[in-house]
């Protein structure tokens, strides 16, 4: 037996020690918060996973107080589809939690060894997800970190969702203080991304991310920067699931399902876990609307439908980004007809003030301003943080007068977008990706037929083919912005 001595090994060489009543075997993996130990369970003879909170969290008394509040909320769920939690201890300096151990891969691992999911196997994930949803719920548990690596598949074939409660603790949080260390945030809901409350819709918006990349092997949302990913969660759309698929076979009812939870409104999303099940149930069995052999009139008609549903989500998005816009504007201009005052002041004005205060790094300045998304918040990132001053201003300096540009075209104010647009094409500092974003949107604003779109499109076409030979980690980030439309005219040539 080992003494309080043992103890001392950091968490990262316990293997051979003890832990209360748990011998540590073997190493497992190593999460966000804790690494994943395989251990005997002495007194039952059982084998677990033991997940050993790391030391320097450890250190905070509060965090600690809430890492075992919440894992013994965790432990008194009992699902098939939740891994069980076992035991909630503290061995020593060190603190752990004691769970089912799944002997197979986790989703992301299956889909990076044997490729995306089929469809029969992405239903029996979604309904099994879904199904561990409603029962945290119920219990008034909100996972908060759905994503493929928390998604266990075991030797039989059953689907395992894992880390409830130590997922709220380490997704909980505004994005700037948590979620900029916990890596890039592929599939956080937009209300967590702002460091809103998440509340039930924000798992299955989670979810829906995580469907999307078990069917195509990729996250709906990609970039270099993890800052970048969450952005597009507050503002993009994601390409649509069956051209980033390459496939035709997805089912209607999941299309619809998948659309519906990446919702960037939490309203628009399904009400709640019950609700998915019940959807689930009442078009899960009309499998004549799948591809498996339906031939090539069929799959035209599928794709037809999946372009239909996609093209309607676009359009309320731009009609929500609209607007928006309009609304705060409309606001402003009845209150100066009702009243006149010398310096109305509207909630939207007070909400949204001219002056945007300083944050403490350009990243939290350029988050903010994706939050407020208008003019004084995009400006704010360049007079905080001068694109003189440091390569890492300028960069983001760059991405927000991109973000400016898309409000001055949503404003109607053509003429001053095109003349950024043309400030960044012609600044021989900017990256290429951002110039080719550029040329992008000033192709959108020139006349198809004109001599002038033509000559964009040639240079967008040459800065294209440059990422793809030199860079194409910011090709693909490319694909993300521009979508397959204008991708697929790129690579025709």
């Amino acid at each position: 037996m080992t003494n309080d001595a043992d103890f001392e090994a950091s968490s990262g060489n316990l293997i051979g020690t003890r832990l209360g009543d748990y011998q540590v075997l073997r190493r497992l993996g190593r999460g966000g918060m804790a690494d994943v130990y395989v251990a005997l369970h002495r007194s039952l003879d059982r084998q677990v996973a033991l997940k050993v909170l790391r030391r320097q969290l450890a250190s905070d008394s509060e965090y600690v107080e809430r890492f075992r509040r919440e894992a013994r909320a965790a432990a008194k769920l009992n699902h098939p589809n939740i891994v069980q939690v076992y035991e909630v201890g503290r061995a020593g300096d060190y603190h752990y939690i004691a769970q089912e151990l799944i002997d197979g891969p986790n989703l992301r691992e299956r889909v990076e060894q044997s490729g995306p999911l089929t469809t029969e196997e992405a239903t029996a994930v979604l309904a099994a997800v879904t199904a561990a949803l409603n029962t945290a719920h119920q219990a008034g548990i909100t996972h908060r970190d759905i994503k493929p690596e928390n998604i266990l598949r075991s030797g039989t074939g059953e689907i395992k969702v894992a880390d409830f409660g130590l997922a709220r603790l380490g997704a909980a949080g505004d994005l700037t203080q948590v979620g900029l260390t916990m890596g890039t945030p592929r599939y956080m809901s937009p209300e967590q991304v702002q460091g809103k409350a998440a509340d039930s819709r924000s798992d299955l918006y989670s979810l829906g991310c995580t469907l999307y990349f078990l069917l195509s092997g990729r996250p709906p949302f990609e970039a270099e920067e993890s800052l970048a990913v969450a952005v597009q969660h507050l503002q993009e759309t994601p390409p649509p699931l069956t051209t980033a698929r390459g496939l035709a076979d997805i089912p209607d009812w999941m299309l619809a399902a998948i659309s519906r939870m990446m919702s960037k409104n939490p309203d628009d999303r399904f009400a709640s876990a019950s609700e998915l099940s019940g959807w689930i149930a009442n078009q899960s069995g009309s499998r004549s609307e799948s591809l498996a052999g339906g031939g090539a009139a069929e799959a035209t008609v599928l794709l037809q439908r999946a372009m239909q549903v996609e093209a309607m989500r676009r359009r309320r998005t731009r009609l929500r980004r609209s607007l928006a816009v309009v609304i705060p504007l409309l606001a402003i201009v009845a209150g100066v007809w009702a009243a006149k005052p010398r310096n109305p002041r509207t909630i939207t004005h007070l909400l949204r003030p001219d002056r945007v205060p300083a944050k403490e790094t350009v990243e939290q300045q350029y988050l903010a301003a994706a939050s407020r998304n208008d003019l004084a918040g995009w400006r704010a990132v360049s007079e905080h943080f001068p694109p003189a001053d440091n390569a890492n201003n300028a960069a983001y300096a760059v991405k927000a007068d991109l973000q400016m540009t898309r409000l001055l075209v949503a404003q109607g104010r053509q003429d001053e977008a095109t003349e950024l647009l043309n400030r960044i094409d012609n600044n021989p500092a900017v990256d290429r990706l951002y110039r080719a974003v550029a040329l992008a949107e000033l192709y959108d604003l020139a006349d198809p037929k004109s001599a002038r779109a033509a000559e964009i499109w040639t240079r967008l076409r040459r800065v294209y083919q440059q990422l793809a030979a030199d860079r194409p980690d910011a090709q693909r980030s490319l694909w993300a912005i521009l979508g397959p439309e204008k991708i697929g005219r790129l690579e025709s040539g």
